[in-house]
């Protein structure tokens, strides 16, 4: 016969803590579970799994401050879209800023840095060189 094994059980705040180690940037996934002697598949079956405790949390938060249910989910459905369109529009304009740096040819670029003169002064320099 073969022996079963027995499956481990995580505590919420140890889930908790290497969900926020992964996500702050400090350690990978990969390395966490190295460490911890757990699968790598566990740190993101648990992010999940907190992102939708959190999700029906805040459900439940608006459901007990007098929301209907279909309402309560409306709402968390239009925050969680709101955080998207927030998140989507910061890396439009850090896209944005990055280009005005690389391409200076913009108006507002041209007034306030001397790049285009230095280019064409070294253009120039070069030019009497030959």
């Amino acid at each position: 016969m073969s022996e079963k094994k027995n499956r481990r059980k995580f505590p919420l705040e140890y889930k908790r803590r290497l969900v926020e180690e992964y996500l702050s940037g400090q350690s990978s996934a990969h390395e966490i579970a190295e460490r911890e002697d757990i699968a790598t598949g566990f740190i993101y079956r648990w992010k999940t799994q907190l992102e939708e405790q959190e999700k029906m949390e805040r459900i439940g938060e608006l459901e007990s401050s007098g929301s209907s249910p279909d309402d309560a989910r409306r709402i968390r459905e239009m925050e969680e879209e709101l955080e998207a369109y927030k998140a989507k529009v910061a890396e439009q304009s850090l896209h944005i800023d990055l280009l005005k740096k690389l391409h200076p040819s913009f108006q507002s670029e041209r007034k306030s840095s001397g790049f285009a003169e230095m280019k064409k002064k070294l253009v120039q320099s070069k030019r009497r060189a030959k």
